[in-house]
């Protein structure tokens, strides 16, 4: 189990535009994958996190209030690795998290959907896979019931890697399933419930290029129609998000070859899968990994190369034209969007974020509380708040210089020689770590009586 502590950046814009900004993490890796809005208020957020007690990626779950303050966090996980991508609520308040696992199931990598209380806690979990890999990336409620979630497959029926869209019921277990695919490698990135069937997007792969991919099921599962866009210049590119406004649907991606990397926006018929427009944004000079409609405009999301930094950036589209430049989260440190939620609370995007001081990513929570997106230069103070465990333990030499740190995570002294007598920083008792300047990793423990 781990608490997170936060801490904020309030920053007052033009035109009475306030943003909100919190980073949070520990000694490793965090990443905050998927925000959504809950019933009973609030935000909620799945990541992965290595600040663990193992050693390898757990899934984090967590609860927001409206200003963000961290209501509850919880590390789901087993001695191997785990991952969590997409998170959604049941009709009861209860929340369910799909990711990938290398702790349980039937082979390697399996893909995996837990499930929590509204307070956190565990109720169930269930593995679907075989003995080779399988990638849990979404989660959608199904139209009569049920959850419908979507895997990444080597174990599928087509050949190569296929997309897998599972419908389970309340208590996890498969009730239905359809491959989606062709010989060759082929994915599904994101899920979108309608009421008389469901979406999905992602990419087939023809002759060994990959080719924007959507399909169109009804409530039985059979497909209604399906697009695939092709490159003109013979690039890679996904779909990696899509939305709608019941009439469109809005697709967007990564276009991509050798020396190439752009996005494009994609604008279908719902109906009838008709394309409306695609427009390569390749002036954008991003990736966009996100897209979401609210009150008649599209906010894509994603992060942009810029000095070789990688910065988070949006973009926004209303009535066919698009708001270059709209916002972005620059400063000296290296930051990206990865989902998002809109509403009348205000516009939250969550992500990773690298400060300058660090070579840790930390999980990221940006919010807008009105209309206007202005930019933000600012690096928010981070609590870490994760347990900390030994990465691995390596031969010290006395004098070393590292990093003494308390077991939540907390630096102590940030120029500490391994031999030195603790007693000299006045340290209490209980369990601190050595974190080595030279790997950078967290190799000793010390335990001070």
């Amino acid at each position: 189990m781990l608490v997170i502590a936060l801490n904020m950046a309030f920053i007052a814009m033009a035109q009475s535009d306030t943003v909100l900004v919190r980073s949070y993490g520990g000694p490793h890796f965090e990443q905050a994958n998927d925000i959504i809005r809950c019933s009973a208020g609030g935000y909620a957020v799945v990541g992965t996190t290595g600040s663990n007690e193992t050693g390898n990626t757990d899934i984090f779950l967590a609860r927001f209030d409206d200003e963000l303050n961290c209501i509850w966090s919880k590390n789901f996980g087993g001695s191997d690795v785990e991952s969590g991508v997409s998170l959604i609520e049941d009709w009861s308040g209860n929340l369910l998290a799909v990711g990938t696992t290398l702790s349980s199931g039937e082979g390697s990598y399996d893909a995996l959907v837990l499930k929590v209380s509204a307070d956190g806690t565990f109720m169930w979990q269930q593995t679907f896979g075989g003995p080779d890999w399988d990638f849990g990336k979404k989660i959608t409620p199904h139209p009569q019931g049920g959850f419908l979630v979507a895997v990444n497959t080597y174990n599928g029926e087509l050949g190569g890697q296929d997309g897998l869209l599972i419908h389970i019921d309340g208590q996890g277990m498969e009730l239905n399933h359809w491959y989606i695919g062709g010989a060759e490698k082929d994915g599904v990135h994101d899920l979108l419930a309608l009421g008389d069937g469901w979406v999905a997007c992602g990419f087939q792969t023809v002759d060994q290029v990959m080719k924007a991919s959507v399909w169109r099921f009804d409530l039985a599962g059979n497909e209604m129609w399906s697009r695939i866009t092709e490159d003109t210049l013979g690039y890679n590119r996904e779909v990696l998000a899509m939305t709608t406004d019941g009439t469109f649907l809005y697709l967007t991606g990564p276009v991509y070859a050798s020396n190439v990397t752009h996005s494009f926006e994609q604008q279908l018929r719902l109906d009838n899968g008709v394309n409306y427009e695609v427009v390569e944004l390749n002036s954008f000079d991003m990736e966009y990994f996100d897209c979401v409609h609210y009150n008649g405009e599209i906010v894509f999301a994603g992060s942009k190369s810029l000095s070789g930094i990688e910065i988070g950036r949006v973009t926004r589209k209303r009535n066919d034209t698009f708001f270059t430049g709209a916002f972005e989260f620059t400063g000296q440190h290296r930051a990206r969007f990865l989902n998002s939620v809109w509403s009348e609370h205000g516009l939250v995007l969550c992500g990773s974020y690298q400060p300058s001081s660090s070579q840790n990513w930390q999980a990221l929570l940006l919010k807008y509380s009105s209309p206007y997106l202005n930019e933000v230069n600012a690096e928010p103070e981070l609590i870490p708040c994760f347990a900390v465990g030994v990465d691995e333990e390596e031969i010290i030499e006395t004098g070393e210089m590292g990093q003494l740190i308390n077991l939540l995570g907390q630096p102590v002294s940030d120029e500490f020689r391994w031999g030195s007598l603790p007693q000299e920083l006045s340290l209490s008792t209980g369990l601190y770590f050595f974190r080595s300047v030279r790997s950078g990793k967290v190799v000793k423990q010390i335990q001070i009586d």
